[in-house]
């Protein structure tokens, strides 16, 4: 939403309550869903977050990434000197930018007689590191946070080999696999401080080495890399912006599955769908129905007045779960009838699972059409989404 970040901060409940009534509208486009189904609902089975945490999160990363001022998400503080700072402009002239001449993405070939100094950077779930190494397997290793990017990885790397190839006074060529970081110090607007250090420092030969293609030496810098992330020299860097972006989705997804948990609507549909998702899921408009109940069911009818009982023709409860597996009218399409601990998992395998999921899109058809088991009413339009 445009403009959004600029008066996103002070989330009103009634701003909120209009951007649902909103969000709804197209919610109820995109599912088919029942007029009746509770927005929160139709937000958690489609994996679209609530607009009001949208906007939230684009403020909070505004203040802090562009605006470079702390910013709070509901309890959790962010502050900007955590992260990186973008710098903008050119802080070279062009005329003075003549690092195309010290890079090179030829072919890989190196030069006898020329030292050379190897770099890499490296990422796992126990952290970051860098490291670079020259031909006499002198090696120096960098330890990074595990919030810390591969990207910023090998940058640190490419610095400390530039920083330690000015101390040697022979001709000297520095090679690195990692095509991006080659790339950022080839272009004179990029945002990346340490990339602009690069930028100013660079006075010796820096070039690609296509990875993983058996030279010793680079494999002794990814393997030195590696042991960086428990053995290196600590080096302290802001965290990169991506990773700002991602505690504020955290944060996010956190109010986000409290409200859920703690909501007054969509019930039936938590017990089914508990947990919050940001990921997009791809429902369609009978799955939708079987999930939150609100459908052609009996139980659905009385609950809004529109049947004198909640009984199915064969007499028990006609709701999604009796006409998935226990009424004789529907044996065609019948699952196995879950016991309740294994509930949601009986219905997180019919969703994952393609035969399953055309049964049970088969079975909500057959519900609609079938006037044996829906007994029509004269205020059935009222609620009928067509």
């Amino acid at each position: 939403m445009p403009g959004a970040a600029a008066w996103g901060h002070n989330m009103t409940s009634r701003l909120q309550k209009k951007l649902d009534s909103i969000q709804r509208l197209f919610l109820l486009y995109i599912t088919g869903a029942y007029r009746t189904t509770a927005t929160a609902a139709l937000q958690v089975v489609t994996g679209l977050q609530p607009l009001h945490l949208q906007i939230q999160q684009e403020t909070t990363y505004g203040r802090v990434a562009r605006a470079r001022s702390s910013s709070n998400f509901f309890t959790v503080i962010f502050s900007p000197t955590d992260y990186e700072s973008k710098s903008s402009g050119i802080h070279i002239h062009p005329h003075n930018f003549l690092l195309h001449n010290q890079n090179s993405f030829a072919e890989n070939h190196i030069d006898s007689g020329v030292k050379a100094i190897y770099t890499d950077g490296s990422k796992t779930d126990d952290g970051t590191g860098s490291a670079y190494c020259i031909l006499e397997n002198y090696g120096i290793q960098g330890k990074l946070d595990r919030s810390n990017s591969v990207f910023q990885a090998e940058i640190l790397a490419s610095r400390m080999a530039i920083e330690a190839a000015s101390s040697l006074h022979r001709p000297i060529k520095i090679w690195t696999d990692s095509l991006s970081s080659l790339m950022a110090i080839l272009n004179p607007k990029f945002h990346h401080s340490m990339v602009r250090e690069i930028q100013t420092l660079l006075h010796i030969h820096l070039r690609w080495l296509k990875a993983l293609v058996g030279y010793l030496n680079n494999e002794c810098a990814d393997q030195l890399a590696k042991e960086a992330i428990t053995k290196g020299i600590p080096f302290l860097l802001p965290k990169p912006l991506s990773y700002l972006k991602s505690e504020i989705k955290t944060v996010a997804l956190s109010i986000w599955q409290d409200n859920w948990d703690n909501g007054e609507t969509g019930c039936s549909t938590h017990d089914i769908v508990p947990r919050v998702s940001n990921k997009l899921v791809g429902r369609n408009r009978e799955e939708i129905m079987f999930v939150t109940g609100h459908g052609h069911f009996p139980s659905y009818l009385h609950r809004f007045n529109l049947r004198t009982h909640e009984n199915c023709s064969c007499g028990e409860k006609g709701d999604p779960i009796h006409y998935a597996t226990k009424c004789r009218f529907t044996l065609s399409w019948h699952f196995q009838t879950p016991t309740v601990s294994l509930k949601l998992q009986w219905l997180k395998n019919i969703l994952t699972n393609n035969l399953s999921r055309t049964r049970l899109r088969l079975l909500m058809r057959f519900i609609c059409d079938e006037n044996t088991l829906i007994v029509e009413d004269s205020n059935w339009a009222l609620i009928h989404p067509d």
